[in-house]
C-alpha cells in the first residue's frame, strides 16, 4: 500500500536529512587559506556522516577487463598492446556535476571508449575546489568498457589563484610518516569506486621532492593491478619530454611514484627519441609516458600522431587527448536534436576517420582518425551479453518500445556497450548498407542501431558490429529485437557470428521470427552453433527476397544468453524527503529505497510518477538505492505517486514499490 512518508526512517534516515542538490563533491587539500564556502578533505569521512551526498555518485560498475585482438583491428596500420591513448574532458562545471544524469540530451556522452585506456574527469576551480571526483554514472560507462577513470587534483598558477598554501597542504607529513592528504585520495576513490587521480600541478614556485614523495607514498598504499588500486599520473607542464629533471615523478630509484606522465603539448620527434632512452634507463615502460594533444588549438594531429604512432616500428609512447569533448562541441545548452547528430558525425570524424567504412583515408594529409593509429579494445564479461544500443542520452526514453518519456535526458550508467566498428559494412555488387545510431525510435532508452540497405533481388548486405571475448555455454542463444521494413519476409535477418579460434571467419546463423509487440518490434531467435566455445565477432546481415529491399530496419536490441532471464525481485521501503520548494515553482525530493536481498538480477532502478487513468511517467534511473529529483512538478493534483522498480538485464522490470507524496 503506498504510505505518505514525510519523515524518513530506518536507513533512509541519513541520506535524506540533507535538503538541496547532491552535487559531485569537491574540495582543497586542507583548511589553509581556504576560499569562502570551500571544504578541506581533511574533513572528508562518509562513516561519520560527512558526505551525505556521497552516496548518489558511487560507482556500482566494477572495472571490466578487456582485451585488443589484432587480428580483428579495423585498420591493417593500427596496433595493439603499444600506444594507448588518455582522454582528458570536461563533462560540466566543477561545482554543479549533476547527480545520475540530468533533464538533457545536451551531455557529453561518450561512446567510443574502444580506443581509450584512461579517461580523466577534467575538473578544478582555485576558488571553488581543487579536488575532483567523477560522477559517479561517467565511471559506470567506463568500467562497463574496461577504460579507469581518473579524478583531477589542480594546483593552478599562482595567476589563476594558486597558492603555495595548498601545495604545503597537500605535502605535510605526519611524525609517524603518513600524508593525512593521500591519505584521504586513496579512501576517496576506493569509495567512489574510480580507479586513481590526475595531478595537474602548476603552481610555481614548485617542492619537487616534498610533492614527489608525497605521490610516492600515496603510491605506496595499494598495490597496481589489484582490484582496490588507486593510480596517479603526473602532469609535466615545464619540459617536452621525459628527462632527468621530471623522470623522478615516474620513478624514484626503486620507488614508483606515479604510473604515467603527461608530457606538455610542445613535443617534438628528438623529445620522442630522448623520451624512450630515459624511460629505458629508469626500466620503465614507454607507454606509461603519454604525449599531450590540445584539441582546442593542435590543428596538425595527423603530423603529430605519425610522428608518435610510427608505420613501420613501434610505438613511441601512448597519447594524452587534453579537452577531447571539444572534439564536438561544449556539452552545455538547450536541447536540439539536429545537434545530437551533429556531435555524432564530428566525434565519427575524430575517432573512426573521415570515412565510415574505414577502406581510405581521404587525402594523404587528412586527419584518418585514432582508430587508423589505436587497434580497438573489447570489454571481457561473462553471459549475457545485452545491448540495446542505447547512447545514455536521447530526446525521449523509451522502454518495451514505447515512449515513457519525451524530453531530453541523460545518464551514463544507463548506457550500453556500443558497437566496436563504426561501422564496417559490406554488400553483394549491386547493394548497399549504411549503418548509424539513430534517437528517432529505441526498445529500451533513447537510441537504436539503423541500418539502411539498398538490396536488389537476392542480394546480400552486412555488418561488423561487435569483437568480443565472450565464452559461449552449450545451448546459448540469440535474441534480437528489430523494426523490419518487410514484415511479410521480403528481408530475412541473419546474425554473424565467430569464434575464437577462427576470430576473422564470419558465419551467418538464421534467425526464426516469433512475434511482434504492438509498437512493431519483432523478435527474432537461433542457437549458437555447438562449435562456439568464445565468441569473437557478432555482426547481422540482411538478405533480400524476390523483391528488392530499400528501407530503414531499426534493431533496438541483441541478447547472447544462456538461459531465460529472471525477472528482478522488487526494491522495498521507499522512502522520501520531504518535498523542497525550488526557484521555478515545483519541488526537489530525495529518494532512498531498500534493494532487494539478491540483486544479482538487477542492472538498475527506474523511477516513475504514476497517474490514475494514464501511463507512468519516466523520472529518471539509479544504480544506487537512492535516487534526487531536482525538479517534481506540482500540476493541480494534492499527491503525486512515486513508484520505484528494478531493471534485470534484458530490460524486464520487477513489480514497482511506491510512495504518495503530498505537496
Amino acid at each position: 500500500m503506498a504510505t505518505d512518508h514525510t519523515q524518513p526512517t530506518g536507513a533512509a534516515k541519513e541520506v535524506l536529512q540533507l535538503y538541496g542538490a547532491p552535487y559531485v563533491p569537491y574540495w582543497h587539500p586542507g583548511r589553509s587559506e581556504l576560499p569562502s564556502g570551500a571544504h578541506s578533505l581533511l574533513d572528508w569521512d562518509p562513516a561519520q556522516g560527512q558526505d551525505r551526498d556521497g552516496v548518489f555518485h558511487r560507482s556500482r560498475i566494477p572495472l571490466r577487463q578487456r582485451q585488443q585482438n589484432d587480428r580483428l583491428k579495423s585498420r591493417p596500420q593500427a596496433r595493439a598492446g603499444q600506444g594507448q591513448v588518455m582522454s582528458c574532458a570536461e563533462f560540466w562545471g566543477t561545482g554543479d556535476n549533476p547527480p545520475q544524469g540530468l533533464a538533457s540530451s545536451r551531455y557529453y556522452a561518450f561512446g567510443y571508449w574502444q580506443y581509450v585506456q584512461i579517461l580523466v574527469f577534467w575538473a578544478g576551480v582555485a576558488g571553488t575546489g581543487l579536488i575532483c571526483p567523477p560522477n559517479g554514472h561517467v565511471t559506470d560507462a567506463a568500467h562497463r568498457n574496461g577504460v579507469k577513470v581518473y579524478g583531477s587534483v589542480f594546483f593552478p598558477t599562482t595567476s589563476h589563484g594558486g597558492r603555495q598554501a595548498w601545495v604545503r597542504d597537500f605535502t605535510t607529513k605526519k611524525d609517524d610518516g603518513t600524508y593525512p592528504v593521500l591519505d584521504k585520495l586513496v579512501k576517496v576513490a576506493q569509495y567512489f569506486g574510480f580507479d586513481g587521480w590526475f595531478i595537474n600541478y602548476e603552481t610555481i614556485p614548485q617542492g619537487d621532492a616534498a610533492i614527489r614523495d608525497a605521490l610516492a607514498y600515496g603510491r605506496s598504499l595499494t598495490d597496481p593491478g589489484k582490484s582496490d588500486a588507486v593510480d596517479f599520473t603526473w602532469y609535466e607542464m615545464r619540459q617536452r619530454s621525459l628527462n632527468d629533471h621530471n623522470a623522478q615523478f615516474l620513478q624514484h630509484d626503486e620507488r614508483r611514484v606515479c604510473d604515467s606522465v603527461f608530457v606538455d603539448y610542445y613535443w617534438g620527434d628528438s623529445d620522442l627519441t630522448s623520451s624512450k632512452a630515459k624511460a629505458d634507463q629508469i626500466k620503465r615502460p614507454v607507454h606509461d609516458l603519454y604525449f599531450g594533444l590540445e584539441l582546442v588549438e593542435e590543428k596538425n594531429w595527423k603530423e603529430r600522431l605519425d610522428l608518435l604512432f610510427l608505420k613501420q616500428d613501434a610505438h613511441r609512447g601512448s597519447l594524452a587527448l587534453y579537452k577531447a569533448h571539444t572534439v564536438s562541441t561544449p556539452p552545455k545548452g538547450v536541447d536540439d536534436p539536429t545537434w545530437t547528430n551533429h556531435l555524432y558525425a564530428k566525434e565519427a570524424a575524430f575517432w573512426t576517420g573521415p570515412d565510415p567504412e574505414h577502406t581510405s583515408t581521404g587525402p594523404v594529409d587528412e586527419f584518418p582518425g585514432i582508430a587508423h593509429y589505436v587497434a580497438e579494445a573489447c570489454p571481457q564479461s561473462p553471459l549475457p551479453f545485452v545491448t540495446h544500443f542505447n547512447t545514455g542520452h536521447g530526446h525521449a526514453y523509451h522502454h518495451a518500445g514505447t515512449v515513457v518519456r519525451r524530453g531530453g535526458w541523460a545518464n551514463l550508467s544507463l548506457q550500453d556497450v556500443l558497437p566496436t566498428y563504426r561501422w564496417l559494412t559490406g554488400a553483394d555488387p549491386g547493394c548497399a548498407l549504411k549503418a548509424g545510431l539513430s534517437f528517432e525510435d529505441a526498445w529500451e532508452g533513447g537510441s537504436c542501431l539503423l541500418l539502411e540497405p539498398r538490396l536488389e533481388p537476392g542480394g546480400s548486405a552486412w555488418v561488423r558490429l561487435y569483437q568480443l571475448d565472450l565464452p559461449a555455454t552449450p545451448g546459448a542463444q540469440v535474441t534480437v529485437r528489430a523494426k523490419t521494413p518487410h514484415p511479410h519476409g521480403d528481408c530475412t535477418v541473419q546474425v554473424l557470428i565467430a569464434d575464437a579460434h577462427d576470430p576473422e571467419t564470419l558465419a551467418a546463423v538464421a534467425l526464426t521470427r516469433s512475434g511482434e509487440s504492438p509498437t512493431g518490434w519483432a523478435t527474432y531467435t537461433a542457437y549458437l552453433p555447438h562449435h562456439i566455445r568464445t565468441l569473437a565477432q557478432l555482426g547481422l546481415r540482411l538478405t533480400a527476397g524476390n523483391l528488392p529491399v530499400h528501407g530503414p530496419l531499426a534493431v533496438g536490441q541483441i541478447i547472447v544468453h544462456d538461459a531465460a532471464f529472471a525477472t528482478p525481485p522488487a526494491p522495498t521501503a521507499l522512502e522520501f524527503q520531504a518535498p523542497e520548494r525550488t526557484i521555478t515553482g515545483g519541488f526537489s525530493v530525495r529518494l532512498a529505497w531498500q534493494p532487494p536481498g539478491d540483486a544479482s538480477a538487477v542492472h538498475h532502478y527506474e523511477v516513475y510518477e504514476t497517474t490514475p487513468g494514464t501511463d507512468e511517467t519516466f523520472l529518471g534511473a539509479s544504480l544506487n538505492p537512492v535516487f534526487y529529483l531536482p525538479q517534481l512538478a506540482p500540476r493541480e493534483r494534492a499527491a503525486a505517486r512515486l513508484a520505484v522498480t528494478a531493471v534485470g538485464h534484458d530490460g524486464a522490470h520487477s513489480p514497482t514499490t511506491t510512495a504518495d507524496i503530498t505537496w
